[in-house]
This record gives C-alpha cells, sequence and structure tokens, in this order.
C-alpha cells in the first residue's frame, strides 16, 4: 500500500510540475536578454536534475551490483546498464530533433532542447524512484 501511495504522490507531482513552466518567459527586458534568462534558468535545473538522476542512477546501479553479488547472476545490471546508455542515446536524439525544428531560430532552439532534456530527465527519475520503492 505504502508504494502505491508513493507511486502517486510521484506521479502527482511531476504533473503538478508540467502544469506550471519551470523557467517561463521573462517579462522585462529584450528579446535577447529574456532568452539569456531563459536559458540561464533551463542550465540551473538541468543540473539540479542531472544531480539528482544520477543519484538515483547511482543507487540502483549499487542495489544490481549486490544482487549480482549474491546470486552471480549479472543480467539483470548488465540490462540496466544498457537502458542507461539507451536512455541517454534517446534523451540526446528526441531533443536534437526538436531543436533543429526551430532554426534557424537557435535561440529557440535552445530553450526547446533544454527543456526537452529537463522533461526526459525528470521523468526517468520518477521512474527510479517509483522502481526504488517497490
Amino acid at each position: 500500500m505504502h508504494r502505491l501511495i508513493s507511486a502517486g504522490i510521484a506521479v502527482l507531482a511531476l504533473q503538478v510540475a508540467a502544469a506550471e513552466p519551470v523557467c517561463p518567459w521573462p517579462e522585462a527586458g529584450s528579446q535577447q536578454q529574456r532568452y539569456h534568462q531563459q536559458l540561464s534558468c533551463y542550465d540551473q535545473e538541468l543540473v539540479k536534475a542531472r544531480r539528482s538522476l544520477e543519484q538515483w542512477e547511482k543507487h540502483h546501479e549499487f542495489a544490481l551490483q549486490q544482487h549480482r553479488q549474491r546470486t552471480g547472476r549479472p543480467a539483470a545490471l548488465n540490462s540496466y546498464l544498457s537502458a542507461r546508455e539507451s536512455f541517454k542515446q534517446l534523451k540526446e536524439q528526441h531533443c536534437r530533433w526538436q531543436y533543429q525544428l526551430q532554426l534557424p531560430d537557435v535561440q529557440a532552439g535552445a530553450a526547446l532542447y533544454k527543456h526537452c532534456q529537463l522533461q526526459l530527465i525528470n521523468q526517468r527519475k520518477v521512474d527510479l524512484e517509483s522502481l526504488a520503492a517497490q
């Protein structure tokens, strides 16, 4: 029961976060200054999100290494490591095509790229958190 409640809270938190833009378009300044402010905000949020995701990735890797040591079966750890690399590639490719759609507006593309990265990282973190609760 506790696991279901934790998973539900995590999903609700993500939905609330999705309803409110993390780095809204600034209201003051020239367009160039606004882009700079927004991109700076995304950079700060990405640092925090990557750090948090990395902690959950290490948590799962450690647990899977212990499982491998106890059982002598490395399959789960190997699959996890492969999935982690696949996620990195997916994140890059998925956000890159969205960036390219905005060209030649490089600044709009950069903002969309960073927003995309932030969304995917946060979703992956929620997924790993919910798996740890099981």
